[in-house]
């Protein structure tokens, strides 16, 4: 409807206290080309900080429109939107639109109510995928999650230039599988109000230690579940370890000292939510029988042969 000759909606990402810019959607008039851009496989040292392009920020954080005319080598005129009518700190947007004349009070209009309903469905939707308690993804989305990071055996193609390849040898995700201890005796002692206190603060120590773009569920009761992207194994291993020993230095009011324990494990081709939560679940079941306040990895306990997954053939299950 606007036919302009660029158009971006960029989105914010957090970074090692960093806030950055996302672009989640690219469309070139030129080439009557879209690129959608998946958050979830960005490189994020290809980013620019927001406030390396300053009208934008300017945009983002007043919640107003920014218009610039004629400062491009071309002459032509940006607009920037707010994609929000309210600040965010982590999932805030802008759309950015290059045309060639500023754009008309119709066009602007146009805009304004396309953006009206974007940010209704976009409420709809955050509504239906958190949940309820702890504003964490809810496990309806975790199936999505899931197949978007699952690594591929097809040989990769060139993407977008903030796009990753999903080669595992570069990069894979990894799932771990939260528990809180002994969270039956919180409970128990202290009343489910403060149960539910305890597991809104230990979902946002986890939220707030991980980076913007990996994911962090809640399972339901105190079970959580994170998704992270790291290089290897041990790179992974390392960030499970840095969450329990951040979980086990926080105060908990009322109840002290909380404890989680963590079964990890690799997303591998063609797993299935069910599969890969089951070796997660085993991993953090064995973290639980042998003292909990710890991390397991399933792939290592699988190579020790401390633990291994029934394979089942119609009713019958071979070992």
């Amino acid at each position: 409807m606007l036919q302009p000759v660029h158009l971006t909606l960029y989105g914010v990402a957090l970074e090692a206290g960093k806030r950055l810019w996302l672009p989640l959607i690219q469309h070139d008039s030129a080439s009557d080309q879209s690129v959608f851009i998946d958050p979830l496989w960005v490189q994020l040292n290809q980013l620019q900080a927001l406030q390396e392009v300053p009208r934008r920020q300017e945009c983002l954080e007043s919640l107003e429109p920014v218009v610039i005319a004629g400062e491009t080598v071309e002459h032509h005129c940006t607009t920037y939107y707010p994609l929000f009518d309210d600040f965010r700190e982590d999932s805030g947007g802008v759309v950015e639109v290059l045309s060639e004349k500023p754009l008309s009070a119709d066009s602007l209009q146009t805009i304004e109510h396309m953006l009206s309903v974007y940010r209704n469905m976009f409420g709809m939707l955050d509504y239906s995928e958190c949940d309820a308690l702890t504003g964490l993804l809810n496990r309806k989305s975790f199936d999505d999650a899931l197949f978007r990071v699952m690594p591929t055996e097809a040989a990769p193609t060139p993407a977008a230039p903030l796009l990753e390849r999903r080669d595992q040898s570069k990069s894979a995700y990894w799932m771990g599988m939260v528990d809180v201890d002994h969270f039956k005796q919180v409970n128990d002692v202290h009343g489910h109000s403060i149960g539910d206190e305890v597991l809104l603060l230990v979902g946002r120590t986890l939220r707030t230690s991980l980076r913007s773009l990996d994911r962090v569920f809640r399972f339901g009761g105190e079970e959580f579940v994170i998704l992270i992207r790291c290089s290897d194994e041990s790179g992974a291993l390392h960030v499970m370890e840095q969450l329990r020993q951040k979980m086990e230095t926080t105060p908990f009011p009322r109840v002290g000292r909380v404890t989680i324990s963590i079964g990890m494990t690799a997303v591998r081709f063609n797993d299935s939510p069910t599969s890969v939560s089951e070796r997660a679940d085993l991993a953090v079941y064995y973290a639980k029988q042998n003292g909990r306040n710890q991390v397991r990895n399933f792939d290592e306990l699988e190579r020790q042969g401390l633990l291994q997954i029934e394979e089942k053939v119609g009713g019958i299950e071979l070992f």
